[in-house]
């Protein structure tokens, strides 16, 4: 008879001691296992005994291991007990919406008093007022432009008014239709195909060859403002860079391309290019004119993960590299399931030198950019020397006392981080270098969301449109400013011919304006 169906509690008891047993003794043979295992894979045995306990907690179902994730919180459990209970989330202020008034009014019927049959006066001053948003579905317009025409009595000479500002001279389409087509596919990741849907239920018939042309002549139109959004960064004495792939599809199958990413707090560069090769970095890490001179290039020091290419651009071109302490914690936390305990004295190592940058920069965080933005340099070169250099000499010393197995998991993260252990540690000499290359790994999110949409581009001239708006977006994005009001600005001064702000230009501009006093 199965437990669960047993009405006896003195027998209950007894198959429980019975199972309890038998759990003891199954526990201590996996455990027995265990050290077996890894002492015949060649693990020390004073690694064998630090790691049993959890491994063995693993083995019974007792814990879960955390394998892949890349925070580890202490604390939020006692947090969430403390917390006492929202009973819902009250109203969203909407400081940007148009508040249009609408009245209400009582039926005829229902202004007759239902005591004595009179007359209801209206009582001033104690109307009651209620807000409720609304939304008014996006409407496709035809604005019928008539141009004033002007002549002289003499009849020789004869003046017509400018009309609208089109991207596509003799087009039909005004510059919004093209800027909102950027927005909707590389903002909010709605490839064309499906924008042609989207018009056709507002009742526009437009083809996505429409719209491409649309958004092929702003990228046209933009390459100065990216050229010089690159310069910019170039210009920078540390920026972050990374790589990611991206598919050109083609005929009978596609290409995987990679797409090349320069960061720093204030701009993002993207550029595709058909491979990872260090020869294509010199497109990257460097600009140059038709006859092959060049006019800009990198000499500070380059944040990356620990792909080789990089490393090798950087000796080609003569710059420094440092590398990511995300990508060491990464590399270890792959040996979990493997050494649990080593692993996590490793990861609280790494931990006090991110609480080192947080205890300087203190409250001043900024949304967009993280503690960095706000961080006192000078206070961060003396946090460094006094407290950063001896943290990390403890993870080395930690590093050289460890016993691994040959070849396993553990061995091989950590083994990473030996080898990388100069640019690990180059951010102890320089307050402007960060601990991590998150900056540029957060760039990507963006474009992995529209890669997971429209999969990827079907010509290189939709690769160009797509590493425009996604350096343009994201640096937009990163100053704090609104991707489409920031494109509609620098469209506007390209057509007239003028050159735009960079972003975080323009938005600096925007706030010395509106804080100046009046």
């Amino acid at each position: 008879m199965r437990a669960s169906e047993e009405k006896n509690v003195d027998v209950l008891r007894q198959k429980a001691r019975i199972l309890e047993g038998e759990n003891e003794r199954l526990s201590t043979k996996v455990t027995e296992l265990l050290r077996e295992n890894f002492a015949l894979k060649g693990m020390a045995p004073t690694a064998v005994e630090l790691n049993l306990p959890r491994l063995a907690e693993q083995a019974a179902g007792k814990t879960a291991p955390t394998k892949g994730s890349e925070r580890r919180t202490k604390g939020d459990d006692e947090k969430k007990t403390g917390e006492k209970n929202q009973r819902g989330h009250g109203p969203t202020p909407q400081p940007k919406l148009e508040i249009r008034e609408e009245l209400f009014d009582l039926d005829e019927a229902d202004k007759a008093c239902t005591s004595c049959g009179g007359l209801l006066a209206a009582w001033h001053g104690q109307d009651d007022v209620v807000e409720v948003v609304d939304r008014i579905p996006a409407a496709w317009i035809i604005k019928k432009c008539t141009l004033k025409k002007y002549r002289c009595a003499c009849g020789g000479c004869v003046s017509t008014a400018d009309g609208p500002t089109k991207l596509i001279a003799g087009g039909r389409y005004a510059l919004g239709v093209g800027l909102q087509s950027c927005v909707d596919k590389f903002v909010f990741h709605i490839p064309i195909e499906r924008q042609v849907r989207i018009a056709a239920l507002a009742g526009m018939k437009i083809t996505s060859q429409a719209l491409w042309d649309q958004q092929w002549a702003l990228a046209t139109l933009f390459a100065p403002l990216v050229g010089r959004i690159q310069a910019f960064i170039l210009s920078r004495d540390v920026l972050g860079a990374d790589m990611t792939g991206f598919l050109h599809i083609k005929k009978g199958g596609a290409l995987k391309w990679q797409v090349w990413q320069l960061a720093c707090p204030q701009a993002r560069f993207f550029k595709m290019l058909r491979s990872k090769a260090a020869k294509e970095g010199g497109e990257v890490f460097a600009i140059k004119k038709e006859d092959g001179s060049v006019v800009v290039a990198f000499k500070g020091t380059a944040v990356v993960d620990g792909a080789a290419e990089l490393e090798k651009v950087a000796r080609e071109l003569n710059f420094k590299i440092g590398h990511c302490w995300s990508h060491a914690r990464r590399n270890v936390l792959k040996a979990e399931a493997e050494a649990p305990a080593q692993v996590a004295q490793f990861l609280d190592l790494v931990a006090v030198l991110y609480k080192i940058e947080r205890d300087v920069a203190g409250d001043k965080v900024d949304a967009l950019g993280g503690y960095r933005k706000q961080m006192d340099l000078d206070a961060l070169r003396r946090a460094r020397a006094e407290h950063s250099r001896p943290a990390t000499l403890a993870i080395q010393k930690w590093i050289l006392a460890q016993e691994c197995i040959p070849g396993g998991a553990l061995k091989k993260g950590l083994d990473y981080v030996a080898g990388r252990w100069t640019g690990l540690t180059r951010f102890l000499d320089d307050p402007l270098i960060p601990l991590d290359n998150n900056i540029a790994e957060a760039g990507f999110v963006g474009l992995a969301l529209g890669r997971r949409n429209y999969v990827g581009c079907r010509s290189e001239r939709g690769m160009v449109v797509a590493t425009t708006f996604y350096t343009l977006f994201e640096s937009a994005r990163v100053c704090g400013a609104t991707p489409d009001e920031y494109i509609r600005y620098a469209a506007e001064a390209l057509l007239d011919g003028r050159a735009p702000l960079l972003p975080h230009e323009w938005i600096a501009e925007r706030r010395a304006t509106h804080d100046a006093p009046t």
